[in-house]
């Protein structure tokens, strides 16, 4: 079997690995990389699995989803996140752009800390955001202390893991603390 590598055109990492050990971050600890690895069990969530990924709704959605392309009206410049037909500032129809927002920074506008949802590092951190330029969008936060989170906070787009589902990894954007 051979290793093949994916590189995507354009792509240039926010920063290096060195640069990112250099932050002063905490790491992960031991036992939550253990768990992320599937090599130390933890016990599951009390409540059903999530519904496994359907691939039909996933290629309808492939460009949103896994580029984070959303629009701008060409009118009145404002973002939105998911893309739109209609700009819900100037009402105008079918005039939008097509923008990435996967490298556009943002900004916490509010946040809750859920400690019931099921999460190998809970709380879970869901916040919306707010993107430099417009657009506003929900999002989980990762890498992320509960206790540094606040409002205005600067954060940034990862692309990561949400959920597995009867063997199936579904990933998406995720918030993070910006560099």
């Amino acid at each position: 079997m051979h290793d093949v590598g994916y590189v995507v055109a354009g792509y240039a990492p926010a920063s290096t690995v060195a640069e990112q050990i250099r932050s002063g971050r905490p790491g992960l600890s031991y036992a939550a990389f253990l768990t992320w690895r599937g090599q130390l069990v933890r016990e599951p969530p009390r409540r059903p699995d999530p519904e496994r990924p359907a691939a039909p709704p996933m290629r309808r959605h492939e460009r949103w989803k896994l580029a984070f392309v959303g629009s701008r009206c060409t009118k009145c410049q404002t973002g939105h996140l998911p893309p739109q037909r209609v700009c819900v500032k100037c009402g105008a129809v079918d005039q939008m752009r097509d923008e990435r927002f996967a490298d556009t920074s943002c900004r916490v506008a509010t946040y809750t800390l859920d400690h019931l949802a099921y999460s190998l590092q809970p709380p879970v951190v869901a916040a919306f955001v707010d993107y430099e330029g417009g657009g506003r969008f929900s999002s989980e936060l990762t890498d992320v202390d509960p206790k540094d989170v606040a409002i205005g906070k600067h954060l940034e787009m990862t692309f990561r893991r949400l959920y597995t589902a009867q063997g199936v990894h579904n990933y998406f954007w995720k918030a993070r603390p910006g560099r």
